[in-house]
């Protein structure tokens, strides 16, 4: 099964079921109904040939939280195929696209919450020096704890997938 199906598995969506349908009605768009007109058998057949190349993107853009939904289904070989067929292909390197970015927007939101608070010196504020109005190179904002200047260095890609979807196999 390959990553873009188990993310359709994991969907309660009923649209994340029309792969199978889709594959067929590409291969076969006569199948099951009477085309009356030569152009709807070609609507058909590229109506299903769109489904089968996007449904993964729609079913993961309509998950909530798709990366806390999906902590556990992927394995270290689903994600490495994954992003071996990114490489080659447009179509499913767009779905990649859409996943790092939720994969950072999360990081940040983490990171932005678990920040020291900064804490307004209210002494900047008083009025018995000389210059009430003093020098503008002062914002009156410390900060608790002076810590050394972390520099992250971003992950490789697989790393990034393999932490955020918590892959241990």
């Amino acid at each position: 099964m390959t990553f873009e199906e188990k993310i359709l598995k994991e969907s309660k969506s009923k649209e994340a079921k029309l792969l199978r349908a889709a594959k067929k009605a590409a291969k076969e768009p006569d199948t099951g109904v009477k085309i009356l007109k030569k152009g709807a058998y070609y609507v058909i057949r590229d109506c299903a040939k769109v489904t089968e190349l996007y449904l993964p993107h729609l079913i993961y853009s309509q998950i909530k939280n798709p990366i806390a939904m999906l902590e556990g289904v992927f394995t270290k070989a689903d994600c490495t195929d994954f992003l071996a067929r990114a490489k080659k292909d447009t179509v499913v390197n767009q779905l990649l696209n859409l996943i790092v970015l939720d994969i950072k927007k999360q990081n940040i939101l983490e990171s932005a919450n678990t920040k020291a608070p900064k804490i307004l010196d209210p002494s900047i504020f008083e009025e018995d020096g000389d210059d009430i109005y003093g020098d503008y190179d002062s914002d009156g904002i410390t900060v608790e704890a002076e810590s050394d200047v972390i520099v992250e260095v971003e992950k490789d890609t697989l790393q990034l997938l393999l932490d955020a979807f918590k892959v241990t196999k």
